[in-house]
């Protein structure tokens, strides 16, 4: 859970309509969704999206997490990801992209816009959790939206 000392950072990826910040204290209630149209396996689910957004953030990926993203948002997100999490930098020094940090996707639950998918994050021997906001954008799931901890933020020191 994000202490208040925590300062979280809500990275606006899916434009002004998608807009939203997550905090660990207040999750969305699941709300009972109609049946719709069902996703054939090759396009995904928004699980698998988590998934994929959570390895590449172990991988250091940042190409490869604004990918995933809703197309309103690649750039906000790439520079909000840089400022959020500095290993995931590509110009950041070799101390600095070499900092071992972890993710780990926790739970996926679908509310009235999308799902949105419980991450927690290991960096410099602390843990804190957040969200990312999994929605569809055309025949595909996206990462909509994300509030995770500023690395530089937590941690010893």
């Amino acid at each position: 859970m994000l202490g208040a000392t925590v300062l979280a950072l809500g990275m606006v990826l899916g434009g002004a309509g998608a807009a939203y910040f997550f905090f660990a204290s207040e999750a969305p209630s699941p709300v009972a969704a109609a049946p719709g149209p069902s996703v054939p396996q090759s396009e995904g689910s928004p699980e698998s999206l988590a998934r994929a957004v959570v390895d590449r953030l172990n991988a250091k990926d940042l190409d490869g997490v604004i990918e995933l993203t809703c197309a309103q948002g690649k750039n906000t997100g790439r520079r909000e990801l840089i400022r959020a999490l500095p290993p995931l930098d590509p110009s950041a020094p070799a101390s600095t992209r070499s900092a071992a940090m972890e993710f780990q996707l926790k739970d996926v639950n679908e509310f009235a816009e999308g799902y949105v998918a419980g991450i927690a994050v290991s960096y410099q021997g602390a843990s804190h959790e957040g969200k990312m906001r999994i929605q569809r954008s055309g025949d595909a799931w996206t990462l909509c939206g994300m509030d995770s901890p500023q690395l530089t933020a937590i941690g010893p020191g």
